[in-house]
């Protein structure tokens, strides 16, 4: 059986964080899974859209399955309901849980305002685009679990994600 947690969230809303955290709770707990982050099939110039970039995460996931990984960790910032249903499909999961990571759209700017550096022409534009999906992403249909990280620990929110992932019988053997 193929599982897969898909965290999505306005950029700077601590979806890098938690999947790196969830990946340690996972080594930790000797559970086996691939993580990847989708957004790095969409870097570059132009920013590619999701109609380029899922069928990347389809092939590149089709790949993983076939080497025997059955459990994922995806990170994606999906702009629409499309998106997500695309996102959604190139899992190609029996059991799937969707976690929307939310933040003001103040915190998404001043934390993207720290991590970039300012010489970067994309800054600005990055945090107008976070600011906006700050407020529709958490709507979008299809998530299961919506969490807050205002002022938590990537850690904390990871502790959280892992504990419904067990409640729901994800870190079973696949």
């Amino acid at each position: 059986m193929v599982a897969a947690l898909v965290l999505i969230g306005a950029p700077g809303s601590g979806k890098s964080s938690v999947l790196e955290a969830l990946a340690t709770l996972h080594d930790n707990h000797d559970v086996e899974h691939g993580a990847l982050e989708a957004e790095q099939l969409s870097l570059g110039r132009p920013l590619l859209n999701a109609s380029s970039w899922v069928p990347q995460l389809d092939a590149v996931l089709s790949l993983q399955r076939e080497a025997g990984r059955r459990r994922f960790l995806l990170s994606a910032t999906v702009v629409s309901a499309e998106d997500l249903a695309a996102v959604r499909r190139a899992s190609a999961a029996e059991q799937l849980l969707v976690v929307c990571l939310a933040a003001s759209p103040e915190t998404v700017a001043a934390r993207i305002g720290v991590r970039e550096p300012d010489h970067w022409p994309g800054k600005a534009p990055l945090i107008e685009r976070a600011r906006r999906l700050a407020l529709s992403t958490p709507g979008l249909p299809g998530v299961d679990l919506l969490i807050g990280t205002e002022h938590r620990d990537a850690s904390d929110v990871a502790d959280e994600i892992f504990q419904e992932m067990r409640s729901r019988g994800m870190l079973a053997p696949a």
